[in-house]
């Protein structure tokens, strides 16, 4: 079984530590090895290279998201060398999972094969190439916050420095204070300091983004830039679609694991949070385009999910069988990815292939209809995910009311 959750004295934390730092190095080269790791930073990857040369400048084109420059330049990897910072970021995040593995209840080699899975997937894979952008320290911040969901100076802390790097984070503050207060939400007491952490971390956040609003010359992504957008509901339903696609495409047979963890304790006990956490993802897409991106957050629930299967009869096996079958569907479906992903940015004209003007909106009227044996195939998938899962949980359940079901020791 998963172990109970106990108080760890100073040495076996730092050896906890020790240890992720350890495997987030080992399982980034193995990820390289499906998934070389670019030198060059791409897009807004170069944004922030370029902030991080002198971070208080305010230049580019989101000078307010201040965390990740100031730490490389800090760091001396601003520049031609925030590669260097990318990566290394991606690494501390491996090891940030393999150590909420282990702080949560798994045991070392559970842990391994969980953060293994999950590096597998999007989560670290796509940042392979997309070098420099902000996602992986989100996650990172954010899985840190998880651990500390009984602490809550250091759950504030962490949302404000999430925060300073990228406001994205705010769209899962319901997620994360549901599953702060689980099992003490009712409780008007425990709230208090949510409500003073919250107000603190925003009253600072507000007075940043006015310092930043009155002194950035070049700042793009304002809340007029948000406001102008307009893409609900439209634009959000063609997002919706692509992120449909964006799941599966980054996580392979990955998904039917959180559908069954959605159901074996009873929807009550697990659905309704992740159904919280996936309407907190698909908010994004009323002010934000980049689904493939959005798409990785859901390494959070497999995160859980994955716990809970380690606490079954050979759940590491079937895992890690998952994982296999993941990357083989991961890889396979690279195609589609490109195909989907040229077709919402490019449209045919009389004089050729031509940039669409506006890709988003252009996603329901025009990209779905053009590949609808493309979407109604992944929406076929998803109800077969969500009745694989549904299926695979009863049976779970039916195994632990036999007398002689043990879990795994």
């Amino acid at each position: 079984m998963l172990r109970r959750r106990m108080l760890r004295s100073p040495a076996q934390l730092a050896a906890i530590w020790i240890t992720s730092l350890l495997v987030g190095i080992g399982v980034f080269w193995l990820t390289c090895l499906v998934e070389p790791a670019s030198r060059a930073t791409l897009n807004f990857g170069t944004e922030y290279a370029q902030m991080a040369v002198d971070p208080f400048a305010l230049l580019g084109k989101f000078p307010h998201r201040l965390l990740a420059p100031l730490i490389a330049h800090e760091l001396g990897l601003g520049g031609d060398r925030y590669w260097l910072f990318a990566h290394g970021c991606t690494v501390l995040l491996i090891a940030m999972i393999f150590a909420a593995a282990m702080l949560l209840g798994a045991r070392w080699w559970q842990a391994l094969l969980l953060t293994t899975a999950i590096a597998f997937t999007g989560t670290v894979q796509l940042y392979k190439g997309h070098v420099g952008y902000p996602d992986p320290i989100t996650w990172l911040l954010m899985t840190a916050t998880i651990v500390a969901r009984r602490h809550p100076r250091t759950f504030w802390t962490l949302q404000f420095l999430n925060v300073m790097h990228h406001e994205q984070i705010l769209f899962f503050w319901p997620w994360l204070l549901w599953w702060r207060h689980r099992e003490d939400w009712r409780q008007g007491k425990a709230w208090l300091p949510d409500a003073f952490g919250a107000a603190v971390v925003l009253g600072i956040y507000v007075l940043w983004r006015s310092h930043v609003g009155a002194h950035a010359a070049q700042q793009m992504l304002t809340l007029e830039h948000y406001e102008s957008l307009k893409y609900f509901p439209v634009g959000t339903l063609g997002l919706t679609a692509l992120n449909l696609l964006s799941t599966f495409i980054w996580f392979g047979a990955l998904p039917v694991l959180v559908a069954w963890h959605a159901f074996v304790d009873g929807w009550k006990r697990e659905g309704w949070g992740i159904l919280l956490f996936l309407v907190s993802l698909h908010a994004v897409f009323g002010v934000a385009h980049d689904v493939y991106r959005f798409s990785c957050f859901l390494f959070v629930p497999v995160l859980f999910a994955g716990l809970r299967l380690c606490r079954e009869r050979y759940g590491a096996w079937l895992l890690a069988g998952l994982t296999l079958v993941s990357v083989f569907l991961i890889r396979w479906q690279a195609p589609v990815f490109e195909r989907i992903g040229t077709a919402v940015l490019v449209e045919m004209t009389p004089n050729g292939p031509a940039v669409r003007s506006e890709p988003v909106m252009s996603i329901v009227p025009e990209v779905i209809p053009a590949n609808a044996g493309t979407f109604l195939a992944y929406g076929l998938v998803l109800v077969a995910t969500i009745l694989v899962g549904w299926l695979w949980a009863r049976a779970s359940r039916h195994q632990q009311e036999r007398p002689t079901s043990t879990g795994i020791s």
